[in-house]
C-alpha cells in the first residue's frame, strides 16, 4: 500500500497530521455555502497488477457469484482479457488470442448469478483497418477456467459497449457505439456513423440512429428523472445526446452542445450524471480527449456551463461517486498525458458552484479508465483505475459514520455509482452474510466506468 499526498504544497503538513494512516482531502467551504461541513476524504492506494500494455478499461462485476465485486481488466495491447477475484485479487484469464480489444461490459443474461461478457475487439481508429468484432463470452463449469467466446457481429470501429435495460423489463439489450463511420478520415472525421443495439438470443443488429456525424467517444447508461427504464447517452463532436427506446422506436434528445470551438474541437468526450442532494447535474470532459472538466447545472430550464478545470491533458475517464456520504457526488477524472494523474473534484459550495481539486494518484498511472464501487464491503465507495501498465484500487478510508445510500448513477461506470440491483445500497453485513446457493437471486452490480485507449498510435 502506498500513501499519496494531495499536492506537493500540502505534503509536509499532511504527513505530520496523518502519519502512515493514509492521505486525506479537506475541502474548505465558502462563506455562502449551503452544504453542511464536509467530511475529510482519505484514500489508500493498493496495487493489484502490473505489466499491462495500454491498460484501458476496468469493469466491476461479481464474476464468480460469491457476493463480492470482482474486477475485469482490459488492455488494448494485451492479447487476453483478465478478471481479478476479490478479496485476494487473484488473476484469472477469461479468453486469450485477442487482437486489439477496446471495450467490454458484463450482465447476467440467463439468471444464473454469473455474468455474460460482451467484448469489442479488432479495433483500429482507421475505419478500413478495423474489424470491429463484437463477441459474447460465456462461462463453463469452472468460472476460473477459459470462457467460450462467440462472435455476434462485425461493425468497424465498434468502440463502446453497454448492457442497458432500455424498456424497463429487466432484460437488458447490448448497445454498441462505434467511434466513427464509413468514409471518416482524420482529423475531420466528417461522416455519419451508426448507433446500434442487439437483443440477447437473436443477437441481430438493429439501428438506434444514423443521424450523428464525426466521432462518438463517450457512452453512459443511466435513467433520467424518475424513469424505470435506462436512457443511453452519447458524447461526441455534436455534443451530448440522450437516447430512449419507446413504442415507436428510438428518440434522440439533444442535451448539450459541449465545447463551442470549431469542428473537430467541438462537443464532448465523456458524460456523467451526478447529484447534489435532490439536484441533478451533468459533467463532461471537453472536447474529444480534451483538457476541460465541465459541470452543467440547470438554471431556469437551461443548462449553465461551468469549466471547473482547464489544465488536464488528454482527459479520458470521468466517473462520479459520493465518497463522503453527504448526498453530494464527487467527480473522478483521469488524464493520460501531462501529469498523468487522477483527481477528485469536490463541490464545496452549492450556491456558488465552487469546486476543489485534489490528487487521487501520484502521476504514475496515466488512467484511461476508472470505476466506482464498494470493493471491500465497508459501506464506502472506493475507486479502481487502470492505465498504461498498472491496475490499482483506492480504498476509501474517510472518517465518520457510514450512511446507506442508493447511488444515483448508472452502474458500471460511467455515470457513476456501483451497487447491487436492489433499491437501497447494501451494507457490509448483508452483502457478505451468506454463501451463494442455487436458489439465491442473482446479484447484478452497478458501477462507473471510464473510457479506453486503443493499441494503435491514434488514440480513441
Amino acid at each position: 500500500m502506498r500513501l499519496l499526498p494531495l499536492s506537493l504544497a500540502l505534503a509536509a503538513t499532511l504527513a505530520a497530521t496523518l502519519g502512515t494512516a493514509g492521505w486525506r482531502m479537506d475541502a474548505v467551504a465558502g462563506p455562502d455555502t449551503v452544504t453542511r461541513p464536509r467530511t475529510p476524504l482519505r484514500f489508500a492506494t493498493h496495487p493489484i497488477d502490473s505489466g499491462f500494455a495500454g491498460g484501458y478499461q476496468v469493469i466491476v462485476a461479481d464474476v464468480n457469484h460469491d457476493g463480492k465485486p470482482d474486477l475485469i481488466a482490459l488492455a488494448s495491447g494485451l492479447h487476453e482479457l483478465r478478471w481479478y477475484e476479490n478479496p485476494t485479487w487473484r488473476r484469472h484469464v477469461l479468453v486469450d488470442g485477442l487482437d486489439a480489444p477496446i471495450n467490454a461490459d458484463a450482465a447476467d443474461l440467463d439468471g444464473d448469478g454469473i455474468p455474460e461478457i460482451a467484448l469489442a475487439h479488432g479495433f483500429s481508429t482507421r475505419y478500413a483497418e478495423s474489424a470491429g468484432i463484437v463477441s459474447l463470452l460465456t462461462h463453463g463449469a469452472d468460472v476460473g477456467a477459459r470462457w467460450t467466446m462467440r462472435e455476434i457481429d462485425q461493425l468497424p470501429t465498434s468502440h463502446r459497449l453497454r448492457f442497458a435495460d432500455v424498456d424497463g423489463t429487466g432484460r437488458p439489450v447490448l448497445v454498441n457505439w462505434p467511434l466513427i463511420g464509413a468514409g471518416a478520415i482524420a482529423h475531420e472525421y466528417r461522416a455519419t456513423l451508426p448507433l446500434v443495439f442487439y437483443r440477447p438470443g437473436a443477437w441481430r443488429r438493429e439501428t438506434v440512429s444514423e443521424s450523428l456525424q464525426g466521432v462518438v467517444h463517450g457512452i453512459l447508461v443511466a435513467p433520467w428523472a424518475r424513469e424505470t427504464r435506462a436512457s443511453v447517452w452519447s458524447a461526441g463532436f455534436e455534443g451530448v445526446d440522450r437516447w430512449q427506446l419507446g413504442p415507436r422506436g428510438w428518440t434522440r434528445t439533444h442535451v448539450l452542445a459541449g465545447d463551442a470551438s470549431a469542428w473537430p474541437r467541438s462537443g464532448a468526450s465523456e458524460i456523467v450524471v451526478g447529484h447534489a442532494g435532490g439536484e441533478r447535474f451533468l459533467a463532461t470532459i471537453e472536447p474529444w480527449h480534451g483538457g476541460q472538466v465541465v459541470v452543467y447545472r440547470e438554471r431556469g430550464g437551461a443548462w449553465v456551463r461551468h469549466v471547473i478545470d482547464a489544465t488536464i491533458v488528454d482527459g479520458h475517464t470521468l466517473v462520479a461517486g459520493d465518497f463522503d456520504g453527504d448526498g453530494i457526488d464527487e467527480l473522478v477524472v483521469g488524464e493520460r498525458q501531462g501529469a498523468k494523474g487522477a483527481y477528485v473534484y469536490r463541490l464545496t459550495d452549492v450556491r456558488a458552484d465552487a469546486w476543489t481539486r485534489d490528487a487521487l494518484d501520484d502521476g504514475t498511472l496515466a488512467p484511461a479508465g476508472c470505476a466506482v464501487a464498494d470493493l471491500n464491503g465497508d459501506g464506502r465507495a472506493d475507486v479502481a483505475c487502470i492505465g498504461s501498465t498498472q491496475l490499482r484500487w483506492y480504498e476509501n478510508r474517510r472518517l465518520g459514520p457510514v450512511r446507506a445510500r442508493d447511488p444515483p448513477h448508472d452502474a458500471a461506470a460511467a455515470g457513476g455509482g456501483f451497487r447491487p440491483s436492489s433499491r437501497r445500497a447494501t451494507g457490509p453485513t448483508s452483502r457478505r452474510s451468506s454463501p451463494p446457493s442455487s436458489r439465491r437471486a442473482p446479484t447484478r452490480w452497478r458501477c462507473s466506468r471510464g473510457s479506453m485507449r486503443p493499441r494503435s498510435p491514434s488514440r480513441a
